[in-house]
């Protein structure tokens, strides 16, 4: 059996984390309050207005996410969510995992995992889109034929999809993969095994107080 070396490595930085749980918080929010206000005997009022003033947050927590892209560099840049080959070839082992549900191997990754970092662009716009026609959603305005608050309603199922997709498949990060999928985006960290034999280039550099032990991201993927 191959020897392996367990490394932890400063991945994300302290404003990815904290404008993460803040959409994350915020998003969460929106869910309750929405369905306390249609379906709850509460005061509702007290409600909307938390409502409104939630998401307002929300669109100042999505907005600072988007311009951090511009300023952190690593894996908090806009390039890190471009798509490369191995980014390609991890999307497809993504796949084969969540299609056997767990039973085909996990790959592991660096920062963003390669099947939802494409989609994190497309759900901050679908947040500033559900912000913003949940602030004019009493105007009688239309788009493609839908009222604001149609459209806002209609936005909000998609977010919460996406929302409960994603919370089940961080649990089965952590269930099948050795990486800390879910710890990593509390203290920063994650796990890499390597073979102890091989030596990885350096990935992109992490401003972070513990000095970074470098791991490529092809030398970490589960084969």
């Amino acid at each position: 059996m191959q020897q392996e070396n367990i490394r932890c490595i400063p991945v994300w930085s302290g404003w990815v984390r904290l404008t993460h749980w803040l959409i994350a918080f915020g998003v969460l929010f929106q869910i309750v309050s929405a369905w306390a206000i249609q379906h709850g005997n509460v005061d509702y009022a007290f409600w909307r207005d938390w409502h409104m003033i939630s998401g307002q947050l929300l669109l100042i927590s999505v907005v600072g996410r988007i311009i951090l892209l511009f300023l952190l560099p690593g894996s908090g840049h806009w390039r890190a969510l471009l798509p490369d080959k191995a980014q390609w070839d991890g999307l497809l082992q993504m796949a084969r995992f969540y299609l056997s549900f767990g039973k085909f191997p996990l790959p592991n990754w660096f920062a963003h995992n390669p099947f939802w970092r494409q989609l994190y662009p497309l759900l901050w716009l679908v947040l500033i889109a559900a912000c913003a026609t949940g602030l004019v959603y009493n105007a009688p305005y239309t788009l493609a034929g839908l009222s604001m608050h149609s459209l806002h309603g209609n936005l909000a199922v998609l977010i919460s999809g996406f929302v409960i997709l994603h919370v089940l498949a961080a649990f089965l990060h952590d269930l099948k993969g050795k990486g800390a999928a879910i710890s990593g985006m509390i203290n920063g960290l994650r796990y890499f095994h390597v073979a102890a034999a091989h030596k990885p280039p350096p990935e992109t550099p992490f401003k972070g107080s513990t000095p970074p032990v470098y791991v490529s991201v092809d030398s970490i993927k589960r084969q």
